[in-house]
This record gives structure tokens, C-alpha cells and sequence, in this order.
């Protein structure tokens, strides 16, 4: 029998990888009207796009993300230091 805090674990980071998806296509669909939009009145595709969004993948992102599991109880300190580490040696 698998133990409940690592099935947690798990779900959250299943959780996080769909909700990354959902929100990559929110986006994509979400340019691709302002694209269409611009076209229609004419003006430049792309216009009004002031910043791209942030790489949800970035090694900052992750740690975001990963300070947050940390504070909701679900990664402990050491398991950030050991990640934390680990991403920004990427960078």
C-alpha cells in the first residue's frame, strides 16, 4: 500500500501538470483571438500584447510553485533545499 503523503504528492503534481496544460491552451486561444481581433480592425497581429506570460516551466516559476507546496505542508524544508538546488544550478 502506497504511502498517503507521497499519493498526495502525486495527485498535486498531476494537478499541476494539467492545470499548466489548461493554462498554456487558455493562452494560446487567448493570443489567437487578439491575432484575429487586430487583423479585423486592422492593425498588426500582436498588438497588444504587452509582455509574454511567464514560462510556467522556468526554474524560477518551479520554485515558486514548489516555495508554495512548501508552505501548504505538502514538501518539507529539505525536499525544497534539495529541489531549490537543483533548479537553480539550471539556471
Amino acid at each position: 500500500m502506497a504511502d498517503p503523503q507521497e499519493q498526495i504528492r502525486q495527485a498535486v503534481r498531476d494537478m499541476r501538470q494539467e492545470l499548466t496544460r489548461a493554462l498554456e491552451s487558455a493562452g494560446n486561444i487567448a493570443r489567437q483571438a487578439v491575432d484575429d481581433v487586430s487583423r479585423l480592425v486592422g492593425e498588426a497581429p500582436g498588438i497588444g500584447r504587452l509582455r509574454p506570460s511567464p514560462d510556467p516551466d522556468s526554474p524560477a516559476q518551479l520554485i515558486r510553485e514548489l516555495a508554495r507546496l512548501r508552505e501548504e505542508g505538502l514538501v518539507t524544508d529539505e525536499e525544497f533545499a534539495a529541489k531549490k538546488t537543483d533548479l537553480l544550478a539550471r539556471m
